[in-house]
């Protein structure tokens, strides 16, 4: 995920969340501690299967 832009994390933050809010204020984050979230919500995800 390292080659991902801070706005591309943010559009598949946008797409497992399934959400059209207004999240653009993630942007104000570092880029790793959007990768962060955006990790840790996709291990919440796979242990709700």
């Amino acid at each position: 995920m390292g080659d991902l832009t801070k706005s591309e994390l943010l559009e598949i933050l946008m797409k497992l969340l399934q959400t059209d809010r207004d999240m653009n204020f993630l942007l104000s984050l570092e880029e790793k501690d959007l990768t962060t979230l955006l990790v840790a919500l996709r291990e919440h995800i796979e242990l709700m299967k």
